[in-house]
């Protein structure tokens, strides 16, 4: 157990690892291969702003934005990584007991993914309206 973990014992090491070093922070312009889908907000307790690049009719790059408690945080990072590759189809499929099961997320935070699965659904959305 390293300090982090000693110290906010209700975080599992991945949580800790993407909360203190998240990845893909921030968003990408407006652009022809870009798209957004954001669910959410403040007044709700959490928010998600996936901002996404395109090539070759798959994620290329995915770019993050969230606010929340440490396991949101953690799961918009863990989520941009695992994103890249993935198709409009595996946009749609997802659902937030990934990130649940593989952060470990305590039941009471877990309507939180839920919004995290709308944002996905809505980052789906607008690719599909590109077409």
């Amino acid at each position: 157990m390293n300090a982090a973990q000693a110290t906010f014992p209700e975080y599992n090491a991945l949580v800790l690892e993407h909360f203190e070093h998240p990845r893909n922070s921030g968003r990408f312009a407006a652009a022809a291969d870009t798209i957004e889908g954001v669910a959410g907000s403040a007044a709700q307790g959490a928010m998600f702003r996936l901002s996404a690049r395109l090539a070759d009719r798959r994620i290329a790059q995915v770019r993050f934005e969230a606010y929340g408690c440490p396991h949101c945080l953690a799961a918009g990072s863990w989520l941009s990584e695992c994103l890249v590759g993935a198709t409009c189809e595996d946009l749609e499929a997802w659902q937030w007991r990934t990130a649940a099961d593989v952060l470990e997320v305590p039941a009471e935070k877990r309507g939180r993914l839920l919004i995290l699965e709308d944002a996905m659904r809505a980052l789906a959305a607008a690719w599909r309206s590109r077409s």
